[in-house]
């Protein structure tokens, strides 16, 4: 299960199922476009978590109520600010304009995600 999906079926907070739901949306678009790229590249994506993700899905799942709520703001907190932070110094780097373009798309959506995100924490 997605993290998002899990957000709008465990949150408590209204906030919180919005916001996962809006993950869900924001993410398969942008995991379709990359999918795309990754397809034009001959480049094949993995079909599952990586295990760091994993470990929070894990937690999550048996997390209810506040504890829940609390524990998903502070991990999208931290996995947006990393994910801007890696996207911002790919982007930089990368001499691809298809990669670069994918990045600049996707860049300002993580940016408005970390946000909103912040601004749930109380």
């Amino acid at each position: 299960m997605e993290l998002g999906e899990l957000a709008a079926t465990n949150g408590m907070r209204d906030d919180v199922k919005n916001f996962g739901q809006m993950m869900v949306k924001d993410h398969t678009a942008i995991n379709d476009d990359l999918k795309t790229l990754a397809a034009q590249k001959g480049v094949t994506l993995p079909d599952s978590l990586d295990a760091k993700h994993q470990v929070m899905v894990d937690k999550l799942t048996v997390l209810t109520g506040s504890e829940f709520d609390d524990a998903y703001i502070n991990g999208m907190i931290k996995a947006h600010q990393k994910d801007a932070k890696a996207f911002k110094a790919e982007a930089a780097a990368t001499q691809d304009a298809d990669i670069k373009s994918f990045l600049d798309k996707s860049i300002p959506m993580v940016e408005a995600q970390l946000e909103h995100i912040k601004a749930m924490k109380k």
